[in-house]
C-alpha cells in the first residue's frame, strides 16, 4: 500500500485490530461483570431474553465478533495488499458494533428491536469490507473464512426471530450453531496461523498440513453442527465427536515442537486449540456417561474460545504495531496462566463435585476479569499509541 495515500486519522483508526481489540476488551469486562451481578449477586433482570441466552449471544456475538472484526481488518489488509476500512468508515463500523452492545445492555423490546437492526447493518457492513479487497485480488480461497462470518450473519436473523416468536429452543439452537461456527473459523485460522507462527519463530520450515485432514475436518464439523444444535440426540452425534478429537489432535501434534514452551504467545494458541479438543471429548462423555452439556459448552467457549482469541489479541497487538512477538511483557504469562486456571476450574470443577457449580462459575468470572484488566494495562497503551518504527497502522 502507498502510505502517501492514506486518510490523516488517529492511531486507533489506521487499522481495524486496534479500536475492535479495544472494544472487545470493554466489553469482555463489563459484560461478564454484569452477568455476574445478575447469575450470582442477585441483581434484578432488565433484559428482554432469557438471561442464559443473552449471557451466550454477548459471548459469540459481543466480545468474539470484535475480536474477528479487529483481526479479519487487518489480516485481510495482509493478504490481499489492499486497504481495508480506515478512519472515518472504521470508525462507522465501530460504533455499530458499540451500539449494539450498548443496546443488548438495555430494558425493553424496544432496545432489542432496535439492537437486532444494528447488529444486522454491522455484520453486513464488515462482510462487504472484508470480501471486497477478497474479490478485487480474486483470492478465491480466502472464501473459506468469509463464508464462516456470513453463516454467523444468518444464524444472528434466525436467532432474534425466534426470540421475538418466543421460540427458546430454536433461539438456543442457533445461537449452538454459531459457537460451532466459531470453532470452525478458529479451526480455518489456525490452520494458517499456528503453522506459519512457530515456523517463524522456531526456524522450522517442515510443518505442512495435510489436505485430506483438512477436508474431513471440515466435512466432520460441518455434520457435527447440524446434527448437535438442531437434532442432539442424534445417536452419530458422538461418533462425529470422536472422530474431531482424533483429526484434531493429529493436526495439532503436527504442529508441536517443544521449543513453543519457551514462546508464551505460540504456546497459548496450542492450549486455546486444544480446549477446543477437550469441548469435543466432553461431548462425548454427554452421550455416553449423561454428563452436563455445560461443560462441553464452556470447554468450548471460555477455554476454546476464550484463550485463542486472548493469544491472537495479544500477538497481533504486537507484530502489527511493529514491537517484538518474542519479547512480550511478563504481564502476559500471568494473563495467560490466569485465564487457563479459570476455565480449568469453570468446566472441571462442577464435574468433580456439582454442588461447586456455583462457586466454579463466580470463580472463572472473576478471572475472566482478571485477565482481562490485565491485558487492558499491557495492551491499552500499546493499542492507542504509534508504532515505534513510525511506519503507518
Amino acid at each position: 500500500m502507498n502510505e502517501k495515500n492514506l486518510p490523516n486519522c488517529p492511531v486507533v483508526l489506521q487499522t481495524g485490530f486496534r479500536i475492535f481489540f479495544l472494544g472487545a476488551l470493554v466489553h469482555a469486562i463489563i459484560s461478564i461483570w454484569m452477568w455476574m451481578g445478575f447469575y450470582a449477586l442477585g441483581w434484578d433482570i432488565f433484559i428482554p431474553m432469557p438471561i442464559n441466552i443473552w449471557h451466550g449471544h454477548e459471548m459469540i456475538y459481543g466480545f468474539t465478533m470484535a475480536v474477528v472484526a479487529g483481526f479479519l481488518l487487518t489480516a485481510v489488509m495482509n493478504w490481499t495488499g489492499r486497504p481495508t476500512l480506515q478512519g472515518t468508515p472504521l470508525l462507522v463500523l465501530f460504533l455499530l458494533w458499540a451500539a449494539g452492545r450498548v443496546l443488548a445492555f438495555m430494558p425493553g423490546m424496544g432496545a432489542l428491536k432496535t439492537m437486532v437492526i444494528v447488529d444486522c447493518i454491522f455484520l453486513g457492513y464488515l462482510i462487504i469490507a472484508v470480501s471486497l479487497p477478497i474479490i478485487k485480488t480474486k483470492q478465491w480461497h480466502q472464501s473459506a473464512v468469509l463464508s464462516k462470518v456470513i453463516i454467523l450473519f444468518i444464524c444472528n436473523i434466525f436467532f432474534f426471530q425466534a426470540v421475538f416468536n418466543n421460540t427458546l429452543q430454536s433461539a438456543h439452537s442457533n445461537l449452538l450453531f454459531a459457537v460451532y461456527m466459531m470453532v470452525s473459523l478458529i479451526f480455518t485460522i489456525g490452520r494458517r496461523v499456528i503453522p506459519f507462527f512457530v515456523g517463524k519463530a522456531l526456524g522450522s520450515s517442515g510443518i505442512k498440513n495435510s489436505k485430506n485432514l483438512d477436508m474431513a475436518s471440515l466435512v466432520l464439523i460441518v455434520l457435527f453442527s447440524i446434527f448437535d444444535s438442531f437434532w442432539p440426540h442424534f445417536r452419530i452425534i458422538p461418533v462425529l465427536a470422536a472422530c474431531l478429537v482424533g483429526i484434531h489432535i493429529w493436526r495439532l501434534k503436527g504442529w508441536y515442537l517443544p521449543g513453543i514452551w519457551k514462546k508464551p504467545l505460540l504456546w497459548i494458541l496450542f492450549v486455546g486449540y486444544a480446549f477446543l479438543i477437550i469441548g469435543f471429548i466432553l461431548k462425548v462423555f454427554c452421550h455416553t456417561h449423561n454428563l452436563s452439556v455445560d461443560y462441553s459448552l464452556h470447554a468450548f467457549t471460555y477455554g476454546g474460545i476464550g484463550i485463542f482469541t486472548l493469544g491472537m489479541m495479544a500477538r497481533v497487538a504486537l507484530g502489527h504495531t511493529g514491537r517484538d512477538v518474542q519479547k512480550p511483557s511478563p504481564l502476559v504469562f500471568w494473563m495467560f496462566i490466569i485465564l487457563i486456571v479459570g476455565a480449568c476450574v469453570r468446566i472441571f470443577l462442577p464435574i468433580i463435585n456439582e454442588d461447586f457449580y456455583l462457586m466454579a462459575i463466580v470463580i472463572g468470572q472473576l478471572l475472566w476479569m482478571l485477565t482481562f484488566i490485565l491485558f487492558a494495562i499491557v495492551y491499552i497503551p500499546i493499542l492507542v499509541s504509534k508504532r515505534p518504527d513510525g511506519k503507518w497502522g
